[in-house]
């Protein structure tokens, strides 16, 4: 094989590994993100708080925002706040409506801030990252149920941390699937 051979196929490996790492960087950061609670992603609980003990008294207070980043849906939490103790499950219920004259699917993402309170904010229920389908008019009342784990008290960056905010986006559906089921 000759130098030149050697040099382009070098070349043509190394554009397919990059290409590949660019395609696989997504789905891993997300990973990753879950995983840790890296940049404010909340994690969901493994477990329910019944392993956990705590004598905690702390009170912060969980805000939450809501957006629909263009999906003509209505889409709001029952409550703007709950004051929640650190290691006891909180619930709180959103409504969403659909104010399309058609069936439209949608995905909500989610997001805590401030960043390092991520770690810590622990759903064991939730609507998100699943395709969701309402009909014309149709509305629904969902919940999340989450606990703030008791290990941010031991942390000198979120023990003095008053305010939480969690923040969930609706996104349309660009899922094949989920646009033909909607069609139907």
């Amino acid at each position: 094989m000759s130098k030149n051979t050697r040099v382009v196929l070098s070349l043509v490996g190394a554009l397919v590994f990059m290409g590949g790492l660019a395609y696989a960087s997504v789905p891993l950061y997300r990973a990753f993100c879950n995983a840790t609670g890296f940049n404010g992603t909340a994690r969901k609980a493994k477990a329910t708080l019944a392993g956990i003990h705590t004598d905690s008294n702390s009170i912060v207070r969980v805000r939450f925002d809501t957006n629909t980043n263009g999906v003509p849906w209505s889409f709001k939490p029952e409550k703007k706040y709950v004051d929640t103790r650190v290691g006891k499950t909180a619930l709180i219920y959103f409504t969403v409506k659909n104010n399309a004259d058609h069936p439209i699917t949608a995905r909500a993402t989610y997001n805590v801030l401030p960043d390092t309170m991520g770690p810590y904010f622990m759903k064991t229920q939730c609507f998100c990252f699943q395709d969701m389908t309402l009909q014309a008019g149709e509305s629904l009342k969902i919940p999340v149920v989450y606990f703030l784990d008791p290990k941010l008290m031991t942390n000198t960056d979120t023990k003095s941390v008053g305010d939480v905010t969690l923040s969930y986006t609706f996104f349309e559906s660009k899922d094949p699937k989920a646009n033909a089921k909607t069609a139907s």
